[in-house]
């Protein structure tokens, strides 16, 4: 007897090999969503696929949501499962894993499933349904056939009686009310939907419409200024990338709440629609709106090679979300400039904000961008982390994004930008190779563009070096200012990193280097470097030296960062997909400047005790100004680097 998972195999193997030698997909695939008591969360699902092929069919739904890099378990809120033929009779089927259900179809002509899903928190990731609008994230709203992400798909949607207005980025079918298409599930599942009755609104940029479903924003806010802005914003971007990749684009604004989530040609946006009556309110939000949109190329088509195609079972890790989100905002206020929606000095009070939001967190000297990327599905997108043992990446790599810049500039006398790497990688990549970067390769076009090695300004997104922002702000003929004030806790001076042990190596606890048999690997806190003048390099502390222990437990990040620095919130980018967090509870025995901390050290493979005396801790502000005399290239770069179109 061929065991059950024989013909699945078999089944997604032909699957495959039909779509991998170009022929047409077979039969159709088509979803129905109703919504009658939208009071009651919970939306009702009808799949049909006809032409299905095989004894078994495993229908899968997506762990996770493209955009927001964090597990959902989206299939705990589906209930009422149960399956039929084309004529309604039932078909055996079971739970085989938590977001897979296996169906005895028996060569069955036409497959149909009904399940209902729970939606009742209102977030850019989760489907929500209530009395005041329906939001459908539809990797927790669609099944799939296992193997089958190819196949084209069409949606169709019965509204309530007191509801008129669909938006999305799907494709609507011709003579079909309330019907979309898509031509895969991978567009399937980056096409939010949204429906009430927002407002809707639209401006065209070089021909190509772009629609904004806006709703609870407040009725003294100025429309056509809105829409004349976002034009603005639009047309400053494509003029950047030099292309419009799409037929049409919907922004999705979603009054109440946070969070944004960019997708292929639109985006889910959640924001106080009250923040919009003050100037500074209205340029935040421009700057979010701006963020997500500028990710329709970087991200969905400039992007790792790690985010796309992608395993929906899984998570999809990468070092390189500093490339991904942090130049996302960079470029979400550079862009504003460039359409001459924020000036010079705004972007620079923003530069320096952004500093000092980075260096005062003590995660800094704890964790680099590439591992803060790589750590993301731990917290959800970046959101949500330790402030005092992590860092943001996108905070973080808005601001490496502007030394990458501006080295390039400097290097290549002011005749390449960031913005040739930017074109350079769409070009390449997305439409020549139809894929994603590496690592290496994004260092190589980085590099072709300055003419010469990055090794120190691409270092600093892979260590907790302290960068020296002075030094690249003067090639644009910046002097930076830095002053400090007292601060609580105390001051160590080292940046560490935490590596795997090398097998057989001794940790702290002693033993072997390597837990038992499937244990996890021992984890090494590493000196990266010691910063000049600081308690650490009195005592004689040194790169290379691994921590074993402070004050007698073994030594982490979060172990010397409970000693030196009073709890603080999580680092997380706000509205970048945020959720609640929990309360943080004050911190026990902080040590006070002039107090040691004890530690235990190991230093070429012998263990040594070390007591450093903690000095003062800071607090930093930076000022950006013109230098006294700038040079001609460093006046040209300034100025092409925060251009206005105005």
């Amino acid at each position: 007897m061929i065991h059950r998972r024989t013909f699945i195999l078999l089944a997604a193997l032909a699957a495959g090999a039909l779509f991998a030698f170009g022929q047409a997909p077979q039969g159709t695939m088509a979803f129905t969503v109703s919504m009658p008591q939208p009071n009651s969360h919970t939306l009702h699902v009808t799949f049909r696929g006809d032409g299905l092929i095989g004894e078994l069919q495993d229908f899968k739904m997506p762990v996770w949501s493209p955009g927001y890099y964090g597990v959902g378990d989206y299939s705990r809120n589906v209930s009422n499962f149960r399956v039929t033929d084309g004529v309604g009779r039932a078909l055996p089927w079971e739970k085989v894993g938590k977001n897979t259900w296996r169906v005895a179809a028996g060569n069955a002509p036409s497959v149909v499933l009904n399940y209902d899903v729970y939606g009742a928190t209102s977030f850019a990731a989760n489907t929500y349904l209530g009395s005041d609008r329906a939001y459908l994230s539809p990797s927790g709203v669609f099944v799939h056939v296992a193997g089958m992400t190819q196949h084209p798909v069409t949606v169709a949607i019965q509204l309530p009686p007191v509801w008129k207005q669909i938006a999305t980025g799907l494709e609507p079918v011709s003579g079909q009310v309330n019907t979309f298409a898509a031509t895969d599930f991978d567009v399937l599942y980056d096409c939010p939907i949204l429906i009430g009755n927002q407002e809707y609104l639209r401006f065209d940029v070089k021909g190509v419409p772009h629609y904004v479903a806006m709703e609870n924003v407040a009725g003294a806010a100025d429309r056509p200024k809105m829409l004349e802005d976002l034009k603005k914003m639009v047309t400053a971007a494509t003029q950047l990338i030099g292309d419009i990749p799409y037929k049409h684009y919907t922004f999705l604004m979603m009054g109440r709440g946070n969070g944004g989530i960019e997708h292929l040609n639109s985006a889910s946006i959640q924001f106080d629609g009250n923040s919009l009556s003050t100037p500074s309110g209205y340029l935040r939000w421009l700057s979010y709106v701006c963020h997500e949109y500028f990710h329709n190329f970087n991200v969905k088509r400039i992007r790792p090679i790690a985010l796309g195609p992608f395993n929906y079972d899984m998570e999809n890790l990468t070092n390189m979300l500093w490339v991904s989100e942090g130049l996302s905002v960079y470029y979400e206020d550079l862009v504003l400039v460039r359409a001459g929606l924020m000036t010079r000095e705004q972007y620079l009070d923003k530069m320096q904000s952004a500093m000092a939001s980075f260096e005062n967190a003590p995660g800094h000297h704890y964790q680099s961008a590439t591992e803060s990327s790589w750590n993301t599905w731990n917290t959800g997108s970046g959101v949500g982390g330790d402030r005092n043992t992590t860092i943001s990446y996108y905070n973080n790599g808005a601001m490496l994004g502007a030394m990458l810049d501006l080295k390039i500039r400097d290097g290549s006398k002011n005749r390449k930008s960031l913005d040739d790497v930017m074109r350079g990688l769409y070009k390449k990549y997305y439409l020549e190779k139809k894929r994603g970067f590496t690592d290496d390769e994004f260092r190589q076009e980085c590099e072709s563009a300055a003419g010469g090695d990055l090794s120190e300004a691409l270092s600093y997104a892979s260590t907790t070096t302290d960068v020296n922002y002075a030094k690249y702000f003067a090639y644009a003929g910046l002097k930076l200012e830095a002053t400090a004030q007292d601060a609580a806790g105390a001051y160590f001076g080292v940046n560490t990193h935490s590596r795997e042990a090398p097998p057989n190596a001794t940790p702290a606890g002693g033993g072997p280097g390597r837990g038992g048999r499937g244990g996890a690997p021992e984890m090494m806190l590493v000196i990266e470097s010691v910063s000049a003048g600081s308690p650490a390099e009195s005592a004689g502390l040194k790169a290379g030296d691994q921590i074993l222990e402070v004050e007698g437990v073994k030594a982490t990040p979060k172990a010397i960062s409970d000693l030196l620095t009073p709890s603080q919130p999580g680092g997380g980018r706000g509205g970048r997909g945020q959720a609640a967090q929990e309360p943080v509870q004050p911190s026990i025995a902080v040590k006070k400047p002039g107090e040691n901390i004890k530690l235990r050290i190991s230093r070429n493979g012998a263990a040594q005790e070390v007591d450093v005396e903690l000095g003062k801790a800071v607090t930093r502000s930076y000022r950006l100004q013109l230098a006294d005399n700038p040079s001609t290239l460093q006046t040209a770069i300034l100025k092409d680097w925060l251009r206005s179109a105005q």
